[in-house]
């Protein structure tokens, strides 16, 4: 890894380095994100500032990484990481890993397959567009994560 991938940039764009992953980039973003948010398991309090720092992160890290690779580069994985969280942030405390994993599933289902409003913010050619795209198929895997939710306790 050269000098000028360790920018702080850099650093931050492509998740420590799991955007680098050859195959499958975003999806190695998605489980930093995943992981880290299942060895947490803070309060919501604790998570919405943490989410609000990825968010700000996200943009810094999209920034950087537009202004270096060019366009929505698959090496920028933070907006993966920031989509990802938002997703977990749904998951009631009692369904662990397997409800932090449903909610990796499907954030990955959205950001994938693109339905609106996600392919709204993907036409963006923005560091704001990288970004708010995950951020829009987090938020529709959390609807889905709390419709489950409560469903399963109406049951």
């Amino acid at each position: 890894m050269k000098n000028s991938e360790l920018s702080p940039g850099t650093v931050i764009a492509t998740v420590f380095g799991a955007g680098y992953i050859p195959i499958a980039p975003g999806t190695a973003g998605s489980i930093v994100s995943a992981g880290l948010f299942l060895a947490l398991r803070q309060t919501i309090v604790i998570n919405s500032v943490l989410c609000v720092c990825f968010l700000l992160l996200g943009y810094w890290g999209c920034s950087a990484g537009r202004k270096k690779w060019g366009g929505d580069p698959s090496e920028v994985v933070i907006d993966e990481f920031a989509g990802c969280w938002i997703a977990c942030m749904a998951v009631p405390s009692g369904w662990g890993i397997f409800g932090i994993s449903a909610a990796f599933v499907l954030f990955r289902i959205f950001d994938i397959i693109k339905p609106w409003p996600v392919s709204f913010f993907d036409r963006m050619k923005s560091a704001a567009g990288i970004l708010l795209d995950d951020v829009a198929a987090g938020i529709m895997a959390a609807i889905v994560i709390l419709l489950g939710s409560v469903i399963h306790g109406a049951l």
